[in-house]
C-alpha cells in the first residue's frame, strides 16, 4: 500500500473523528470514513491522481473532500480541518484507535486526564487505568476499566508485532485453528469472519466464528486455549477468547448458538462502510441492528431482564439479509460501494467461483531452457498430471525467455524450437499449449527474438525489471510491449510485492485501451505475496469491458493449489465468470489465444 495513501486515510478518519466529537451532521461523518475507506484501499498513488487531475475517479470522494485534498496537496494542510480539530487534543486520535474506546470516549479520557502527547498517550492512559481512576468517570465504571486495561495491553503488544500478514497465510493458519477446534464433539459450523471472510489482500488479526450449544461454550473456550504451540493465552470468558500464535499473531475466536450464530456472521464480516450503510437502511425501515440480531427502533438500548425476546435472533445470514428483504451480498463485496443497492434489487452479480476455472496458463517447469530466472521444480509431465488431478481441461506452459546474455538472437530461437519439440514428444494427456513468460526490457522491447515467438502458441509479458521509471517512461513501455504478436497476457501488471514493494506506476486508462482492442488479459495473479492485479483495479479494467486471466505463475506442484487466493481477488474485483478467459472451455480458448 502507498504510504500516502495511508496518511491520506488517517487523515481523513481523524477529521471524522473530530466531527463525530462535534456532532457534526452523521451524513459528514460518513463521507469522510467512505472516502478514507477507499483511498487505503486503493493501488494507485492518490497523490499521482490528484497530479493528473483524476481524484474524481476515486470511489467516495465527493467534491468537497477533492477540494479540501487539492490544498492538503498544494500546502500540506487543510484550514477547514485545522478548524475542526481545534479545541480537541491529539493524543485522542491516537486513542481512539485502541479496541473498545473510539473517538467519543477518547476525548473524554484524554480531556479528563489532561492527556496532550499522541505519541505517549496509550501508555500514559495505561497508568491512569492502573490507578483506578477510569472507573471514577461517570459512564464508565470498573467494567470499563477492566476492558479497557485489557485493550491498552493488547495494542501495545501489537506495536511490537507484524502489523499485517498476507492473506494466504493467514487463512492457511485460520484453517487449521479450525480444524483443531472441529477435534471438540460439540463444535458445529465454523467460519473466518472479518477481513479474511472478504479477502483483503493483508490481513491483522484472525477471526473466528463457532456454532457451539450454550452449555458447551466454557468446555469449547478450554480446548481453544490448548491449541498446540501458542505463545499464550490472551483472554478467556463468556463467549470468547484470544490467544497468541507465533510470531505475535493474534486470533480471536467467538462462539455462539446456532439460533443466533447468522446476526453475528455478518456483523462482524462487512467492513466498516458496509455495515453503516446496512444500518442506515435498517433505521429507515424501523429497525436497529447489532451482533445479537434485529429489533424495532423503539426498542433501542439495552433492554430490560424478560424482554430479550424483542430481539429477532437469525441463524443463517440468508435469514438476516432476507429480513430486511434483499439478497446476501457475498463476502468480497461487503466493502460499502453499491452492493447493497444491487442486494435490494436482486441484482448482485454471480461471482467466478473456483470450479469455474478450467486450467492454469501461467505454471514454470523444471525444463532448462537457460530461462532469465528461477526454473520450476517439476517437470511437464508432473505438472500436467496435477492439473489433470485439478481437473482442469487444459495447461499453459509459460517458462521464462532464455537469457540474452550469452546467446546469439538464432541460438535462443533453436533453444525455442528445442522446447516445442520436446514437449510434444514427452507430455501425454492433457491438452496443453506453449506459451512463454517474457520480460519487457526497459525500452518496450521483449525479451525474445521475433522469430522465436514461432515457437509458442502465446505470450504472457511482465515487467521484472527497472521499476523507477517514471510514470510516462513506464506506460510507454508496456504499450510498446502489448502490441507484439502472440500477446494474450500481461503478467502481474503492477509489479508489487505485498508488504515489500509497491507496483509500478502506470496510465491505466492506456493500458486499459490497448487490452480492450487486441483482447489481451490482465492477469490476476495468485502468487501470496502478489495478488496481482489488485482488486481495484480489477474492478476498474472491468467497467472497461476487458477480460482477466486468474493464474497461479506456479514454480512446484504445490504452487497448484493457490488458485482459490486469485480467485478471491478475482470476486473482490466483481468478476463473474464470463469475465475470466480461463474459465472458457478448451475449444473457446483455442479461439482467443490464436485470435492474434
Amino acid at each position: 500500500m502507498h504510504t500516502i495513501n495511508q496518511n491520506v486515510a488517517s487523515l481523513l478518519r481523524s477529521v471524522s473523528a473530530a466531527l463525530l466529537i462535534k456532532k457534526e451532521s452523521r451524513f459528514r461523518i460518513v463521507a469522510y470514513d467512505k472516502a478514507a475507506d477507499a483511498i487505503e484501499q486503493m493501488a494507485q498513488d492518490i497523490k499521482a491522481l490528484w497530479k493528473e487531475g483524476k481524484l474524481d475517479d476515486v470511489p467516495g470522494v465527493g467534491e468537497s473532500i477533492r477540494a479540501h485534498l487539492d490544498e492538503y496537496f498544494k500546502t500540506g494542510k487543510v484550514k477547514h480541518f485545522e478548524h475542526t480539530f481545534k479545541g480537541i487534543p491529539a493524543a485522542t486520535f491516537t486513542l481512539m484507535h485502541v479496541p473498545g474506546i473510539g473517538p467519543i470516549r477518547a476525548y473524554k479520557l484524554a480531556t479528563t486526564f489532561h492527556l496532550e502527547n499522541p505519541k505517549t498517550a496509550v501508555r500514559d492512559l495505561k497508568k491512569v487505568a492502573e490507578e483506578g481512576k477510569i472507573a471514577e468517570l461517570e459512564s464508565f465504571g470498573s467494567k470499563s476499566q477492566t476492558l479497557i486495561m485489557e485493550s491498552l495491553d493488547r495494542f501495545i503488544a501489537s506495536e511490537q508485532s507484524p502489523s499485517r500478514m498476507l492473506m494466504p497465510y493467514a487463512a492457511e493458519l485460520a484453517d487449521r485453528v479450525i480444524a483443531h477446534l472441529k477435534k471438540h464433539k460439540s463444535v458445529g459450523t465454523c467460519d473466518v469472519l472479518g477481513s479474511l471472510r472478504r479477502g483483503v489482500p493483508t490481513i491483522g488479526d484472525i477471526d473466528i466464528a463457532c456454532i457451539v450449544p450454550e452449555d458447551q461454550i466454557a468446555a469449547v473456550i478450554k480446548h481453544f486455549t490448548e491449541f498446540p504451540g501458542l505463545l499464550k493465552v490472551d483472554n478467556a470468558g463468556g463467549k470468547k477468547a484470544s490467544i497468541i500464535l507465533p510470531p505475535r499473531i493474534r486470533v480471536d475466536l467467538r462462539l455462539e448458538s446456532d439460533n443466533g450464530y447468522g446476526a453475528m456472521l455478518q456483523y462482524f464480516t462487512g467492513s466498516k462502510a458496509h455495515n453503516i450503510k446496512l444500518r442506515e437502511y435498517a433505521i429507515g425501515k424501523g429497525y436497529s441492528l447489532s451482533e445479537w440480531g434485529i429489533k424495532k427502533v423503539e426498542d433501542r438500548g439495552p433492554l430490560a431482564k424478560g424482554d430479550e425476546h424483542k430481539i429477532m435472533r437469525f441463524n443463517t445470514e440468508e435469514a438476516f439479509y432476507g429480513f430486511l428483504k434483499m439478497k446476501v451480498p457475498p463476502p468480497e463485496l461487503r466493502e460499502g460501494t453499491n452492493e447493497i443497492e444491487l442486494a435490494l434489487k436482486d441484482n448482485l452479480p454471480n461471482l467466478i467461483k473456483l470450479t469455474d476455472i478450467k486450467g492454469d496458463l501461467h505454471v514454470h517447469s523444471d525444463y532448462d531452457l537457460k530461462p532469465s530466472h528461477d526454473r520450476g521444480a517439476h517437470t511437464f509431465q508432473e505438472m500436467s498430471d496435477r492439473a489433470r488431478a485439478l481437473k482442469y481441461e487444459y495447461i499453459g506452459f509459460s517458462e521464462h525467455n532464455p537469457k540474452q546474455s550469452g546467446h546469439t538472437a538464432s541460438q535462443i530461437v533453436d533453444i525455442m524450437k528445442r522446447r516445442q519439440e520436446y514437449i510434444h514428444k514427452h507430455v501425454k494427456g492433457l491438452p496443453y499449449f506453449i506459451g512463454l513468460e517474457v520480460d519487457i526490457l526497459p525500452s518496450g522491447e521483449i525479451a525474445l527474438p521475433e522469430k522465436a515467438i514461432d515457437y509458442v502458441d502465446y505470450l504472457i509479458v511482465s515487467v521484472h525489471s527497472s521499476f523507477t521509471q517514471s510514470k510516462e517512461q513506464m506506460t510507454k513501455r508496456v504499450k510498446t510491449a502489448l502490441l507484439y504478436p502472440k500477446v494474450r497476457i500481461f503478467g502481474h501488471p503492477t509489479g508489487r510485492l505485498l508488504m515489500k514493494r509497491e507496483g509500478i506506476d502506470l496510465n491505466w486508462d492506456v493500458i486499459f485501451d490497448i487490452c480492450k482492442k487486441r483482447d489481451i488479459a490482465l492477469e490476476v495473479n495468485s502468487s501470496a505475496d502478489r495478488l496481482d492485479l489488485p482488486d481495484t483495479l480489477v474492478r476498474e479494467g472491468l467497467k472497461n469491458g476487458l477480460r482477466f486471466a486468474i493464474d497461479t505463475d506456479s514454480h512446484a506442484l504445490e504452487h497448484m493449489d493457490t488458485m482459490k487466493y486469485g480467485v478471491s481477488v478475482a470476486r473482490r474485483g466483481w468478476c463473474e465468470k464470463k469475465d475470466i478467459v480461463n474459465a472458457l472451455p478448451l475449444a473457446s480458448l483455442k479461439k482467443w489465444i490464436h485470435a492474434v
